[in-house]
Order: C-alpha cells, then sequence, then structure tokens
C-alpha cells in the first residue's frame, strides 16, 4: 500500500499544475533564508554577541511576520499573488545589504522586522496558494512537492557557507546572487502563476478555527519554537563545541537534505493514514534527535544523525499539519484559516529564540537540548490528553 501510494506521489500529473512553479519561488525563498541566517548567527558569534542577545535580535524577524499576518487577505485579495512576492522579495534583498553593511544589533533589529514582514507576506500567501489549488485526495502531495522545494532550499543554503565560509564580503554577494535568481524566476513564471484565480475569501477573522483543532496548533506553535531556536541558535551551539563555520554548514546541509528525501515517503503517508498518528510520531523524533545531540559529546558522526532525525522531523512536521488543517477548514476561510496557522508558528519562532537564548547563557548548550525538550513533551502530553477526551 505504501509503495502504490508513494508510486501515486511521485506522478505529477495528479496535483494542480501551478504547483511546480510555486515550488520554484519556494526553493530560492528556503535557500536565501537558510543562507542567510546561517551566514548572520555565525558573524554575530564572531563578533561576540552572547546567545540570549543573538535570540533577541532573530526574534524580530517572525515578530513582522505576526504582523504581516493581519494584513495578508486584504493585501492578497487587492495584488495578487504575483506583486505581493515580487514587492516583498525585492525589499528583502534592500534589507539584506543594509543588515550586512551597518552590522550592530539595534540595526540588526529593526531591519530584521522589516525581513519579517516581507517573508510572512511570501510565506503566507504561498501557502494559501497550495491549500486552496488542492483537493482532500492531493493535499498532503502538493504540500509535500511544495515543501520539499522550500527545505531543499533550506537545506542547501548552509552548503554554500560550508564551501565559500564567511569571510570579507562573500555573504553579500552570494545573497545579491539569490535574490536576483528569484526574481528571474517570478518573471519567468508570472503567466503561469495568474492562470490560477484566488476564490473569495470570508473577510471575517474567524478566532473560532482554533477550536477546529487546539492540539494541531499547539503542535504548529511548539515547532515554530524549535525551528527558530534551531536557525537562530544551533551554529552558536555547535561554535560553543568548536566546530568550523564550514562543518557548521555541511552538517546541517545533511540533514536539512534528509528531511527533503524523507518527503515523498511522508506525502504519501499523510494522504493515506491518520495525520494526527503522524504528528505525534513526528513530535517523538523530536525528542529523539534532542537526545541524540545530548549524548554525542561532540562526536560528529551522532551530530549528523541527530541533525537528519531533526530535519526529517522538523520538515514533515510542518507538511502534516498544515494538510491536517486544510482538509478540515471551508475553501472561503482557507486564506484566514492558513495565516493564523503561521501567526501561531510564528509566535513559537518569535519566543523560541529568546527562551532558549536566554537559557544557553545561564546552562550553556545543556540549555538549548533541555528547553526544546520541556516545550515538545508539553506538547505530547496536550495531545494525548485531546485525544483520550475526544474518544470520550
Amino acid at each position: 500500500m505504501i509503495l502504490n501510494s508513494l508510486k501515486n506521489y511521485l506522478d505529477f500529473n495528479i496535483v494542480n499544475p501551478s504547483i511546480k512553479y510555486l515550488s520554484l519561488v519556494a526553493f530560492f525563498t528556503g535557500i536565501i533564508i537558510s543562507y542567510f541566517y546561517t551566514v548572520l548567527v555565525i558573524l554575530q558569534k564572531y563578533t561576540g554577541y552572547s546567545e540570549f542577545l543573538i535570540g533577541l535580535v532573530a526574534s524580530f524577524g517572525p515578530l513582522g511576520l505576526i504582523f504581516s499576518g493581519f494584513f495578508v487577505t486584504k493585501l492578497l485579495k487587492k495584488f495578487g499573488f504575483y506583486k505581493i512576492i515580487f514587492i516583498s522579495t525585492a525589499t528583502q534583498g534592500l534589507c539584506i545589504i543594509l543588515m550586512l553593511e551597518f552590522f550592530n544589533p539595534i540595526n540588526l533589529s529593526f531591519w530584521f522586522f522589516i525581513l519579517g514582514i516581507m517573508g510572512g507576506l511570501t510565506w503566507m500567501t504561498m501557502d494559501t496558494w497550495v491549500n486552496i489549488v488542492s483537493n482532500n485526495s492531493n493535499r498532503g502531495k502538493s504540500i509535500g512537492i511544495y515543501n520539499s522545494s522550500i527545505t531543499t532550499g533550506l537545506a542547501l543554503g548552509p552548503l554554500i557557507v560550508a564551501i565559500f565560509g564567511t569571510s570579507s564580503r562573500i555573504p553579500l554577494i552570494v545573497c545579491m546572487l539569490l535574490v536576483g535568481l528569484k526574481i528571474i524566476s517570478l518573471i519567468s513564471i508570472k503567466k503561469f502563476v495568474n492562470q490560477v484565480v484566488i476564490p473569495e475569501q470570508s473577510s471575517r477573522m474567524k478566532l473560532s478555527i482554533l477550536s477546529i483543532s487546539p492540539f494541531v496548533f499547539f503542535a504548529i506553535f511548539c515547532a515554530g519554537i524549535e525551528d527558530s531556536s534551531f536557525l537562530a541558535l544551533f551554529p552558536a551551539f555547535m561554535i560553543n563545541d568548536l566546530f568550523t563555520d564550514k562543518q557548521i554548514g555541511l552538517y546541517i546541509f545533511i540533514g536539512g537534505i534528509f528531511g527533503v528525501v524523507c518527503q515523498p515517503f511522508i506525502g504519501a503517508l499523510s494522504d493515506n493514514f491518520n495525520k494526527r498518528i503522524i504528528i505525534f510520531i513526528l513530535l517523538f523524533s523530536h525528542i529523539f534527535w534532542l537526545v541524540l545531540l545530548n549524548f554525542s559529546n561532540s562526536n560528529a558522526y551522532l551530530i549528523i544523525f541527530a541533525l537528519m532525525i531533526s530535519g526529517f522531523a522538523s520538515t514533515s512536521l510542518y507538511t502534516v499539519t498544515l494538510a491536517y488543517l486544510g482538509e478540515r477548514i471551508n475553501v472561503t476561510d482557507i486564506a484566514f484559516a492558513t495565516s493564523l496557522f503561521i501567526i501561531i508558528y510564528e509566535l513559537g519562532e518569535y519566543f523560541g529564540p529568546i527562551i532558549v537564548g536566554f537559557n544557553m547563557n545561564i546552562y550553556g548548550n545543556s540549555g538549548f537540548i533541555y528547553t526544546l525538550s520541556s516545550f515538545i513533551i508539553i506538547c505530547i502530553v496536550f495531545g494525548i490528553i485531546r485525544s483520550f477526551f475526544q474518544k470520550k
């Protein structure tokens, strides 16, 4: 059954044709984010920033993204997909230049906030798009393809760091090349993107959507905590253990690319099995990679294996929870529901680096592991309690 599901998953004719064009944009979005964030954390650590300060600076990005969630539906209705993505991409390029050229905490925080707003517009628009053009029979596959493109980009960003390092003007040059390639990809697919019409969306803010599946929203909140803490502070964790910038980039790349390879299997599973059970499996996988990291004792092979589990769990959890939400929401509410989903995720991304960075300042690398483990354990317990009451 799994093999047949996987075979069907690889049949791209089942999904809406616009998905493959959207995925190209998603790929460049992922690679820009992961490269820039990895470089920025390494540069901050080398400059002497504490983990708490690095986490505090990083938190302004999710804060901007949360802010954008309250008006993305109106902008989507007024300007459409293409204009929103194009303007936000160009603005992100400007933010990156200003952050790298004027390297101090206040400047970084301000432009991180603007970068977050622009990233939020891009992200929420793309997530809304993929849910709208999908149905319950292919939603897991559609989101899996789209999310695989993002995670492939996220994996390749650190690989660029591993190859070229972070010295001199290399980060600025690479970032500008990547932003330019994303703009070129947008221009080249404009006619395909505009062929799909977004259905009329409800303008009401239905916060009652939260009650449809509180466990899913709490799971994605915890996923946000882990993902942003990993992106903002794991390079600092590795530097504390005396790994070089190129080693950090390579190890994160291996973990990320493993997550990409797992996506077809997760997409096939999510279209044929209970998504709630899959979410539990992924949450336990989050615990497993942190346990491995805790006992790695700076062993490169154990760290790489732990990062592979992390790549699988992080990438897949977002895919499955978004698919699970999409099948339970009316099409007229998808834009707001998707925005709300991302806002909850970004709340986790906002608090994650601050809390984890603070605990790393006090407890060192152990603060990274124990803080993230605590949130995931609470989420698992909450999910079990919710499942028990649902059965009754």
